[in-house]
């Protein structure tokens, strides 16, 4: 079938697949009249339709029939998640108390601002920050399944929602933030006519036409408001604040908060999101790949290290505008005190492998 016919393999999916058609051809032989040779000359026209119909039998009995049972998968993932948990105690003890202390930051400042009228920065900042928050928690559920590439990639969609809200902090200018709204259009007319495009060959309906005629009106009054060179460029609500023909991008934007420490872990991060080779380099040994390791799950602390320690040095950068914008005059000091401690707290767990050897 494939182009290599030494490794096909029979039963890939279906068991006995010909053994089971013959045993069928043989049933109906013996419970014909006609001898075998008279009946495999009368099937003959219509073989292939009698496989078909097979096919479509034998793989609706294997749908209707498979032994998968939701249960005992959920318990095997759940019991893996405790192994990986109590293997790594101490640091996802940390890690999770963090982030939890994220959460309660985060419900208190949302329920201080229900109702009240506040200003375009502190709503992108605020909505950013719940965004940063639930990748956070995304990457703790991906490291408990034992994923570290699964949690890299994560880590990529909160590092870059952290810079542009840090950016938003850091301008404290109400203008921006609208700019940073109104950009998203940009995103929305890739979208609606890619759809457009596609939507036949995904045999999905059209979009209805005034889907298109809102874009084109939000697209229209952007670009009067803006110019049209706003929307050209992925950063183009950032343009102005850099001098010159100088363009917007996310380097740059990253400088100007001072975050460009973190550029090497964000370059290891987009190798797990992007297809090329370097994607496969945490399953290789020396120059080989090692193809059983694609499906397993890590549990040793070191491979938990980078995705815990550099997630909560991104929170840790986010709170230090957040806690300085929420907390009352009275408790700032403590608040940062205290998610100071609990990050310290953290970075000395990953040295409790150290000292137990030591030991």
């Amino acid at each position: 079938m494939g182009r290599f016919k030494n490794i096909e393999i029979k039963g890939l999916l279906i068991k006995d697949f010909e053994e089971i058609l013959l045993e069928r051809i043989n049933e109906v032989i013996k419970s014909s009249d006609l001898s075998k040779e008279e009946v495999l000359k009368k099937m003959a026209p219509k073989f292939e339709e009698l496989l078909f119909q097979y096919e479509e039998s034998i793989s609706t009995f294997y749908l209707n029939n498979h032994e998968f049972n939701l249960d005992d998968f959920l318990k095997k993932h759940f019991n893996n998640q405790k192994e990986i948990a109590k293997q790594n105690k101490e640091s996802f003890v940390a890690f999770i108390l963090y982030i939890n202390g994220c959460f309660v930051i985060y419900r208190k400042i949302i329920e201080r601002l229900r109702r009240k009228k506040i200003d375009s920065i502190l709503k992108m900042t605020v909505s950013l920050y719940g965004l940063v928050i639930r990748r956070a928690d995304e990457i703790v559920n991906q490291l408990l399944a034992g994923y570290i590439d699964g949690a890299m990639i994560i880590w990529r969609s909160l590092y870059e929602n952290a810079i542009v809200l840090l950016v938003l902090a850091l301008e404290n200018d109400n203008g921006l933030a609208d700019k940073y709204f109104q950009h998203s259009v940009r995103n929305s007319k890739r979208k609606i006519l890619s759809f457009n495009k596609n939507h036949k060959e995904l045999k999905f309906p059209a979009l209805p036409k005034s889907t298109e005629l809102k874009l084109q009106k939000g697209i229209e009054k952007v670009n009067k408001q803006y110019g049209k060179d706003f929307l050209e460029n992925e950063y183009g609500w950032a343009d102005d604040l850099f001098s010159g023909k100088q363009k917007a991008n996310f380097m740059l934007l990253e400088e100007r908060v001072e975050m460009n420490r973190f550029r090497p872990y964000y370059i290891l991060c987009c190798e797990q999101v992007h297809s090329n080779f370097n994607g496969l380099k945490s399953f290789m040994d020396g120059n080989k790949i090692i193809l059983p390791r694609l499906l397993q799950q890590d549990f040793e602390l070191t491979k938990f290290i980078d995705p815990m320690q550099f997630t909560i040095s991104i929170l840790h950068e986010v709170n230090d505008y957040i806690l300085y914008e929420f907390s009352i005059e009275e408790e700032y000091n403590v608040n940062v005190l205290l998610m100071k401690k609990v990050f310290e707290k953290q970075q000395k767990t990953f040295d409790l492998p150290k000292r137990k050897n030591k030991q």
